[in-house]
């Protein structure tokens, strides 16, 4: 599960109803930014699921196929469910086609602010 900023909350409701070991990955600027961490914290604990805080600039380093493959070994095994805003999006979907994730076990919501 891959959240980027408030697409945190879909991402948090499917740790929820996941059955079996499931590894979160959430991605905000700053620590400060992680709305729902407490909640994600405790639901990991109670689900036996990893939980990876990915924080700093936007930059497109911070969810690369390198990092992506250090922090869940087996993701080309892995169904793979994101949510947050498009630039993210594009930049995560980038790195799991790189790194071999079959197009069938993405599975995406995206989201932007209306302006």
């Amino acid at each position: 599960l891959i959240a980027g900023g408030v697409g945190v909350t879909p991402i948090r409701a499917l740790l929820e109803e996941l059955h079996g070991h499931a590894v979160v990955i959430y991605r905000v600027a700053s620590d400060q930014d992680a709305v729902l961490y407490g909640e994600l914290v405790e639901l990991a604990r109670a689900k036996g699921a990893e939980l990876h805080l990915v924080t700093g600039p936007v930059t497109p380093d911070r969810l690369a196929p390198a990092e992506l493959t250090r922090l869940v070994p087996d993701i080309t095994d892995r169904d793979v469910f994101l949510c947050g805003p498009p630039p993210m999006m594009n930049a995560v979907i980038g790195s799991l086609r790189e790194v071999g994730v079959p197009k069938e076990q993405v599975h995406f919501e995206r989201f932007s602010l209306a302006g």
